[in-house]
């Protein structure tokens, strides 16, 4: 009964989605993602995902590599279960629960946020908050300014290199880049 009012609760937060809706379902992140982690009640009925069996201090984007593509900056996960977590849905960072995922059903290359300078670039998790309007780019239905120690920091030319979490600069210093 449980699971039941979890998808009906989930299916009615997300039926006024974007006509991609069609291609990818609810249904499917449940099913697909269960293994890999647990579903957790959130505010207003909706339901988002963590992952389980992470070591400490793990964060999203950081387990694969980046490939350029003719639809820009593309994540390629080294987890089982990155094709709907950072290509579908957002994630928050809570201070209980550690990093949860808000499924969505817009696909992207990749839902972050950037930053470049100097010989850098780093990248950060887009909230649930953040909505991405063609003529402005990026903005926030609320007042939100992504926390520093979201942003992953790396050279340049480390940017698509495999296992790019080795040359992710620690976050104390993120301040600096």
């Amino acid at each position: 009964m449980k699971r039941v009012l979890f998808i009906l609760s989930t299916l009615l937060l997300f039926s006024s989605s974007s006509p991609a809706q069609g291609v990818v379902s609810f249904g499917v992140f449940y099913s697909s993602l269960d293994p890999y982690g647990e579903w957790i009640p959130l505010d207003a009925g909706a339901y988002g995902w963590r992952p389980v069996h992470m070591a400490d201090g793990w964060r999203p984007y950081m387990m694969g590599r980046w490939a350029w593509t003719s639809d820009g900056w593309y994540w390629v996960s080294d987890e089982p279960w990155g094709w709907a977590a950072y290509h579908y849905g957002r994630w928050y960072y809570d201070d209980f629960y550690g990093w949860v995922w808000i499924p969505g059903y817009d696909w992207a290359p990749a839902w972050v946020e950037w930053r470049y300078g100097g010989d850098y670039i780093g990248w950060a998790p887009l909230s649930p908050y953040a909505i991405w309007d063609f003529h402005l780019g990026i903005r926030y239905r609320r007042h939100w300014e992504t926390p520093y120690n979201w942003w992953a920091f790396v050279d340049c030319g480390h940017m698509n290199s495999p296992g790019v979490h080795k040359y992710v600069y620690r976050s104390e210093e993120n301040r600096r880049y």
